[in-house]
């Protein structure tokens, strides 16, 4: 398995798509952090599941489309995404944002999506 951070962030998305909670959280760092314009600050990888699985549970479906993934230092990578999301309602969204991600040895420490 490929350890670059651009690897890395592209299996994180991949695993999101599929909602493979066990699989992100061996990806993420015990003491990562997660920042987000909609959800919030969380930090270590209890309280980044919690949110997410809450996240995915607020959905009928997900799916990340990674529009362009750059490497913009060593151990960081920013990714400009679409999302199309089916709220519980049944209300389809499309929302474009960037996530950039710090994955260090393999893994991910941070993650910011804005």
């Amino acid at each position: 398995m490929k350890t670059d951070p651009v690897s890395i962030t592209r299996l994180y998305f991949e695993c999101a798509n599929l909602a493979d909670f066990t699989a992100i959280e061996r990806m993420l760092h015990a003491e990562a952090t997660y920042s987000s314009a909609h959800t919030g600050l969380y930090f270590g990888v209890k309280d980044i599941m919690r949110m997410m699985r809450g996240f995915f549970a607020n959905h009928q479906s997900l799916v990340w489309h990674i529009d362009d993934c750059q490497l913009t230092s060593p151990h960081i990578t920013e990714v400009t995404f679409t999302c199309l999301a089916v709220d519980q309602q049944g209300q389809q969204v499309v929302r474009n944002g960037t996530e950039r991600l710090v994955v260090v040895d393999g893994l991910i420490r941070h993650i910011e999506v804005r």
